[in-house]
């Protein structure tokens, strides 16, 4: 009687592992929960700037002196921290200067082109983006944003 009872209890475990396995491959896996995107809390200003490409100076987005290789010339020193591009017949020209303070991020911003005269601005300016050898640098309160080659400043 013994060894029927064993054999019966061995012969319902199995019984009950092949169903548990049953159910379980039968039903897929739950998807694992995705987090939520963060929530994109930059101005529209400056996701604007940080879709430009060609160096050079922006005010609210829109282009105020802007590197083109047919028309303008670059000249940089990375002894002075600065940075210039200026139009052949020099109409229009950009130039950054590092402040003398090395250790903080304000600069020395002149520019000039066909609807302004020469404009001199300090600004604090943050790093925003880095790609392509260039450097995005933004200051959020002025609305302004300038491209230039990476390492100069």
């Amino acid at each position: 009687m013994r060894g029927l009872r064993h054999i019966a209890v061995r012969a319902a475990f199995a019984m009950v592992a092949v169903v548990l396995m049953a159910c379980h491959c039968g039903e897929p896996l739950p998807p694992e929960p995705t987090p939520p995107e963060p929530e994109d809390t930059r101005s529209e200003s400056l996701k604007a700037f940080l879709k430009k490409t060609e160096q050079g100076l922006y005010i609210d987005s829109e282009d105020v002196v802007t590197y083109d290789e047919f028309y303008f010339q670059k000249a940089w020193s990375s002894d002075n921290h600065s940075f210039r591009i200026q139009r052949d017949d020099q109409s229009a020209y950009f130039s950054i200067r590092a402040s003398a303070n090395s250790s903080s991020s304000s600069y020395q911003v002149e520019y000039m082109n066909a609807t302004h005269s020469v404009t001199l601005m300090l600004l604090r300016l943050q790093s925003v983006q880095s790609r392509n050898s260039c450097v995005w640098l933004w200051n959020e309160t002025m609305k302004t944003g300038v491209i230039v080659p990476e390492g100069l400043l």
